[in-house]
Order: structure tokens, then sequence, then C-alpha cells
């Protein structure tokens, strides 16, 4: 509820008379229930949560006190019932996602309400953490830095890229996850260029760069890792060289962010770095990401982004460097973003095979 207090208080600056919520996330996040639906929060602070009989028993089940739970027959009904609801009202109405047959029929019925795309009002409240989902992050970081050492275990010449997904898969599954956050990505010899891997299932050889990016989730909050590693004892010294790079554009990274930081500018200092050592056009990413209820969310550490870093934030940190048809390296940890500098969750060793 305190959530939903807060949400109304930005509603409040925007003279909402409601705020429509449509995404599973924003629906866990604001009313504890996990599943399809639709809320509306009225400006008085009633909340309504519209759901099918398939979901009704867990939205009972799992909602916070305080929210009328209403059970639709069908899929249409969360429009009809809705917009007979939101007919009541006057004024401009916020919403986070929609579709857009789902706006033009709202918007045709509701000639009198204006609906306003306002994402950005439930972002300034997800994108600072509280004390329970940072918890919930680092479990799940901790969780990744054990695959990360399972990784380096199995990673061996005749091992192939589906027998390494399967056994982290099923590692971070029994250290506690609830899921994997994302298809893990096995990436080995000239496929470790494509940054989110390719098609097949390649046996890996000696001499292999293998890039592993793998997430874990726990209570439907994520960390992102990824770690770059080599089959055998030797490294080619253009390999070592870009690893090198990679790694020290994100240290760099690193140590520029903390709170009330542009996220662009420290996009820029890990991108000039890597452009100093001849390599840019290989850096076909930004450098980073939020990451909570979702995988991938604000804020974004962009070239263009117009977001700036707060403490209690969670970032990826992410240079990568993939040289087309030979090899690619990349390097991500999940960072806790604090007042002077930031604390970095995930903790899995860099240089596996490296002498």
């Amino acid at each position: 509820m305190e959530r939903i207090k807060r949400l109304l208080d930005l509603m409040d600056e925007k003279a909402f008379s409601a705020y429509l919520l449509t995404s599973s996330e924003n629906l866990y996040y604001f009313t504890g229930f996990k599943g399809e639906g639709m809320a509306v929060i009225m400006a008085d602070g009633s909340v309504k949560l519209y759901t099918l009989p398939l979901y009704y028993e867990s939205a009972v089940l799992y909602t916070i006190q305080g929210i009328d739970v209403i059970k639709t027959k069908t899929q249409d009904m969360f429009k009809e019932e809705l917009m007979d609801e939101l007919g009541k009202l006057v004024g401009d109405i916020g919403f986070d996602y929609m579709d857009a047959e789902t706006f033009w029929k709202m918007t045709s019925k509701l000639r009198f309400l204006h609906l306003t795309p306002s994402s950005d009002l439930v972002w300034k409240l997800r994108s600072i953490k509280d004390e329970k989902e940072l918890e919930s992050i680092a479990k799940a970081a901790a969780i990744c830095d054990v695959g990360m050492e399972v990784a380096s275990d199995i990673i061996s010449p005749g091992v192939t890229e589906h027998d390494i997904k399967v056994e982290l898969t099923e590692e971070l599954l029994r250290c506690g996850a609830d899921r994997v956050a994302f298809d893990i990505i096995v990436a080995s010899g000239t496929k470790s260029s494509l940054p989110h891997g390719g098609l097949g299932n390649r046996q890996l050889q000696d001499g292999d760069v293998v890039v592993i990016d793998l997430g874990a989730s726990v209570n439907e909050y994520s960390a992102d890792v990824t770690r770059t590693f080599f089959v055998g004892d030797k490294v080619q010294e253009k390999i070592e060289k870009v690893y090198k790079v990679v790694e020290e554009a994100k240290n760099l990274a690193e140590e520029h962010m903390m709170a009330w930081v542009s996220a662009s500018s420290v996009d820029r200092v890990a991108r000039q770095l890597i452009e100093t050592n001849g390599l840019i056009e290989y850096f076909v990413h930004s450098l980073g990401h939020g990451i909570g209820l979702s995988v991938h969310e604000p804020p974004r550490m962009s070239p263009n982004s117009k977001d700036l870093l707060a403490e209690n934030m969670v970032v990826t940190c992410e240079p990568g460097v993939y040289i087309p048809k030979q090899f690619g390296v990349r390097l991500e940890d999940t960072l806790l973003i604090k007042k002077d500098g930031v604390v970095r969750l995930s903790k899995a060793p860099f240089y596996p095979y490296i002498p």
C-alpha cells in the first residue's frame, strides 16, 4: 500500500483521475498478484484488480488487503468492465502499457477522457529498490556466482554448448533460484562474436573463447552476469589484449558510477577507452541497464540516455567487443548504486584461464 500511496502522489502531480496497470511486473509490484489482469487505481486511493477465472483464486490469495479483486468472464471483459468503471470519471487517465488495439477501443468509447501513456511514473518508483528487493537481487547474484564457478569447472574440449546450458540451468535451480531469468547464452568459438549467441549446438575445442551470460531470479527479482572463458591453458595474444581492454573499460565505468551521475556519461567513459584502443566499431550495444523485476529496465546506460543514476538503483555494467567471424569478449556484473560509488553484487572471478 505504501507503493500505491507514492504512485498516488505522482498521479496528483499529473492531475490524473485514475491510473491503469497492465503489465504483469507492475501488477506484482503494486498488488502482490503475479498473473494476467488489469488494475485501476483511482485518485481517491481505491484499487480494483480485474482478472480471469483462471487466475481468480491466485489473485484473491496473493493480492494485498484493501484491493477489490473482480472476476471477469472473458478477456474482453477486462476492457468492457474497465471502460464502464472509467466512464464515470472526468479528466486524464494514465497507464503503463497498452497494445494499439486496446488503446483504440478504449479511446473510441471513452471520448471524454484522455488516455496518457505514462510508464515513467511507475519507473520512478520501481527503479529505486527497497531493502527486501535488494535482498532478493543479492541472493540471485550469489547464485549466478555459483553458476559461473560450475561453468569454469565443466568447460573443456568435447563438451557441447547445450551440455553447459543444461548443467548451469540445473545448478541455478539447485542453489535456490525460482527460475532462470532468461535463456542462458553459451557462445563458443566464432559464435562468441554474436552478442546473444547463435543457432546450433557447437562442440568446444581447445583454444576456444566461450562467452556465458546467465541470470537467476529469486522472489521474481533477477541478477545478470557474464563471463568470458577460454578452453585450454594458452590464450592468443590478440584475444588477451581485447579481454584486458574490456575489463579495463568495465572497471573504469564502475569507478564513475554513483548517485547523481548521468547514465550517458558512464557509458561514454567506457566507450572512449575502447575507442582509444581501436576497437570501438566492435562495441555494438549500450554499456548496461537497470535490473529488477524485469531483466532490462531503466536506467539505460547508453550514449543517448537521459537517465540519472540514484542511490539504491541496481544496474548491470557489460562492455563487450565482438570481432565478426573471429571471437567476442563480454564481462558483466550486477551492481548496486550508492551515494559515493558502487557495490558489486556479483563476485565471480574474471580470469579463469588467462595465465
